[in-house]
């Protein structure tokens, strides 16, 4: 098998195994590696370094093993080669110590510190579902001090580290010094500095910058010292001037941190990302592969963006499946052959026969609308035209079309058979109120949350 096949498929499992493991843990250790060559015995893959090797034959050979054996469809070994040139010195840290930087975070010299070289503006695709958020990241970027704190939020995988990353990148073009880190790592490195009885350059780095960016925040619940450690961090820096952008799961108000943290969140802005359209899915698949050898024709991408991806990083991962599938099988691109592909990622489609898991429906709907909103599931199919009630109804409207994918004919058909004109309408109020009013995209980030967490204990349930 060539180095270019290796390649795809390798990225075909990455597309997996960003599904399965930590966000910490795949920009960590995995991010780097690539698919070098197929052997007779054994897949060989690149890691930067020595320590990252040692790491991944230690701790994650058994999952890398068995998502390899889902793309290729039969059992082979890995092995582990270092890929990073002897004669390429780590980039340090401005003014920080290289013996207080952990192997993780030692890069190219070329690259931005713990930056992901392939996460910027250019290669962030804008629709209606994240406009806000990449404006309110690139204003940030370009003028400093315009927007802080700027929080981002919403599920995984829909591109909140792809935005702090380019806010990361076009700062340090600017000459500003950066700091990105999740939020799990500013915790151990924080442990690590207690430990090693390092805290003042600990806090000399993290309240030095001129851009901080803190991934995850949600990780900080339920663990007061790290809330305090970064409760005086961002004192400091805002104090200073300095920019400071974080990620959530959730909006600012939803998060159970300290008083005092989660108010300074809300002094700035809180833009939300949104699950992406049909649209939007589309330009995302043709940015994503026009960045590969293999051409897909449109009417193929079309094909996989009709498939009910919420998150971005799904979106990606049917795509590398597709394009490792199509030179294994010595196929073309036909919709068989994208449907054989994806088959083991559709839920729908399980061999074994077990217990099929699909995407809410509108009795699930309804009721977690009605669970954050207070109304009745009596009303919202009924004819109340009480303002409240029927708020709740369009919310419930919104998700089934943008979540759930039902069709405007199934949506009013749930609602007492409203017309298409109706459940248009009650969609639009909702989509507009997303960019105008923060209680309706807190409700909608409620709702889903919900959704997502009932969904996770089905699929527990039937496994």
């Amino acid at each position: 098998m060539s180095g270019q096949t290796a390649a795809a498929t390798w990225n075909a499992v990455l597309g997996q195994l960003e599904l399965t493991v930590t966000r910490a843990n795949f920009d960590t250790w995995l991010r780097d590696t690539v698919g070098l060559r197929h052997e007779p015995h054994a897949f060989v893959i690149g890691a930067p370094n020595d320590f990252a090797i040692e790491w991944l034959s230690a701790r994650m050979k058994q999952l890398i093993t068995k998502a390899l054996a889902g793309v290729l469809g039969h059992a082979m070994d890995v092995t582990f080669e270092c890929i990073r040139h002897e004669d390429e010195p780590p980039a340090l840290l401005p003014d920080v110590d290289a013996a207080a930087i952990p192997d993780f975070l030692r890069k190219s010299p070329a690259v931005p510190p713990a930056l992901n070289p392939a996460l910027t503006f250019d290669t962030f695709v804008v629709g209606d579902d994240n406009r806000m958020a990449h404006d309110a990241a690139w204003k940030t970027a370009t003028e400093p001090g315009a927007i802080t704190p700027l929080v981002i939020f919403g599920t995984a995988g829909l591109g909140k580290t792809h935005l702090l990353n380019a806010i990361g990148h076009a700062a340090h073009a600017a000459g500003r010094a950066v700091i990105y880190a999740p939020a799990e790592r500013f915790g151990n490195d924080y442990v690590r500095a207690i430990k090693d009885a390092t805290i003042e350059r600990f806090r000399a780095r993290y309240r030095s910058c001129d851009v901080l960016l803190i991934d995850d925040v949600q990780f900080f619940e339920g663990k007061d010292k790290f809330q305090v450690e970064f409760f005086h961090a961002f004192n400091d820096l805002h104090a200073a001037g300095a920019q400071i952008v974080v990620s959530a799961d959730r909006p600012p108000s939803q998060l159970a941190l300290m008083d005092a943290l989660r108010s300074r969140f809300q002094w700035g802005l809180a833009a939300d990302l949104q699950r992406p359209s049909f649209e939007t899915r589309l330009a995302i698949l043709r940015a994503k592969a026009s960045q590969h050898s293999t051409r897909l024709p449109d009417d193929a991408l079309v094909m996989i963006a009709e498939k009910c991806c919420p998150t971005v990083r799904e979106l990606e991962g049917y795509l590398n499946r597709v394009i490792a599938y199509i030179p294994l099988v010595r196929g073309e691109p036909t919709s068989d052959v994208i449907e054989r592909a994806l088959s083991p990622l559709q839920p729908s489609n399980r061999a074994d026969g077990s217990h099929v898991i699909e995407g809410p429906c509108a009795d699930d709907v309804i009721g977690a609308v009605c669970r954050r909103t207070g109304a009745q599931p009596a009303d919202l199919r009924g004819r109340s035209r009480n303002r409240q009630v029927a708020y709740a109804r369009h919310l419930a409207m919104f998700v089934l079309k943008e979540d759930a994918r039902k069709s405007i004919a199934e949506i009013g058909r749930a609602f007492s058979n409203r017309d298409h004109s109706t459940v248009i309408a009650g969609v639009e109020r909702i989509r507009m109120e997303l960019a105008t009013r923060p209680e309706t995209a807190d409700d909608l980030a409620a709702v889903r949350e919900h959704l997502a967490a009932q969904r996770e204990a089905s699929v527990a349930a039937a496994g």
